[in-house]
């Protein structure tokens, strides 16, 4: 098990895809509800601000993406996934979380407690009865702006490093709807960073070819 880390730095989300998934790939071996896995521990992950979000690797499933941003961004529940952390944001402890940190960011500018959390033991029996099927992966985000910009900082639990690229960009894009509602609010600021921290990152064994071939590609194998 290595307990060391990861950091991979990148300027496009197919670039810091493809570092993540043969990073993970090249991991160690392990075992969830006995299905086969590789993984790796405490990866960090930063997207510059300036990253691009738009390009698309061919074996990203663009369809899987664009739920996982609705996921992050509709409170509507996708029945499919078993989740939606934009309910978990949004509704779950009877507060706007997304709200209430735009409303401390106007408040004061250079605030450390714009803070959402995704986790907690009392909103589990509220998101069972809500209909999602499990514990959320995501469980929290921090919004900071220094220097003009609007950096985000989000930590995982867990995560399936192949199906990163829809929790990154959907990251990507609750990043700009702050942005966009911190404007109408008269705070224009730029985009800054986005940093991700995955306590477990894992590959299903479905996906070991796949992965195989992208770290090729990368010249990793």
């Amino acid at each position: 098990m290595n307990h060391f880390g990861k950091i991979i730095v990148g300027y496009s989300l197919v670039e810091v895809w493809a570092r993540y998934v043969s990073f993970v790939f090249n991991g160690t071996m392990g075992a969830d509800d006995g299905q086969p896995i590789q993984e790796q521990f405490g990866v960090t992950i930063y997207f510059t601000p300036e990253a691009d979000f738009g390009a698309v690797h061919p074996l990203m499933n663009m369809d899987l993406q664009t739920q996982y941003v609705n996921k992050v961004l509709s409170t509507e529940i996708d029945k499919k996934l078993g989740g939606s952390y934009g309910y978990r944001i949004r509704c779950t402890y009877g507060i706007d979380q997304l709200k209430a940190m735009v409303e401390q960011l106007i408040e004061r500018p250079d605030s450390k407690s714009a803070c959402c959390n995704l986790l907690h033991p009392r909103g589990w029996e509220g998101e069972v009865k809500a209909g999602m099927k499990r514990m959320a992966c995501l469980t929290y985000i921090q919004a900071l702006i220094r220097d003009g910009q609007l950096h985000f900082f989000a930590q995982f639990r867990s995560q399936n490093a192949w199906n990163s690229h829809g929790n990154f960009k959907g990251l990507h894009e609750l990043q700009r709807l702050m942005l966009s509602r911190l404007e109408e609010r008269g705070l224009k600021v730029k985009r800054g960073g986005l940093t991700v921290t995955i306590a477990a990152a894992h590959l299903y064994e479905p996906d070991f070819n796949k992965a195989e071939q992208v770290s090729k590609e990368a010249g990793v194998c």
